[in-house]
């Protein structure tokens, strides 16, 4: 009896795990370069009402290898506020086109409006690589040129 009751046991409990489902693998969607560029142009628009907000912001969508040349964070954060990249702090306005694209980089020249009424053009690149705060791959800043003068016209 003993004997049966082991067999039932083993019978069911392969039965119940070979008709357990897999859990559905979690799909991870990767925002696009223009959606990330467009949250960290509205950080900077915003930036007096919420620094620390908008650093996080910028630093969370960095590259690594960004990170590793400026951070710590609050390096990061002096180098925002500093000459010549707070130039475009608060900004007004802006536009950009895809100057270069690929399969793994994409080069976008932004041109800024800031809240002196001084137009600033800078070249923001992103990369297709891993990602540091999930899983699977995810487009990062990976350079950022410093913002450099120009006559007029967004």
């Amino acid at each position: 009896m003993v004997r049966k009751s082991l067999k039932f046991f083993i019978i069911s409990l392969l039965f119940i795990t070979c008709n357990q489902s897999e859990p559905a693998a979690q799909s991870i969607e990767i925002r696009e370069p223009e959606e990330i560029l467009v949250e960290i142009m509205e950080s900077y628009q915003n930036f007096s009402k919420n620094p620390d907000k908008s650093v996080e912001i910028i630093w969370n969508n960095a590259h690594k290898d960004n990170k590793e040349v400026t951070g710590p964070i609050d390096r990061f954060k002096l180098m925002l506020t500093s000459e010549p990249y707070n130039s475009i702090i608060d900004l007004t306005d802006y536009s950009y086109e895809i100057i270069q694209e690929d399969s793994e980089t994409v080069h976008y020249e932004i041109k800024i409006l800031n809240n002196k009424n001084e137009y600033f053009i800078v070249t923001w690149v992103f990369v297709f690589d891993e990602c540091e705060l999930s899983s699977g791959m995810c487009w990062q800043t990976i350079g950022v040129s410093p913002p450099m003068y120009f006559d007029s016209g967004i």
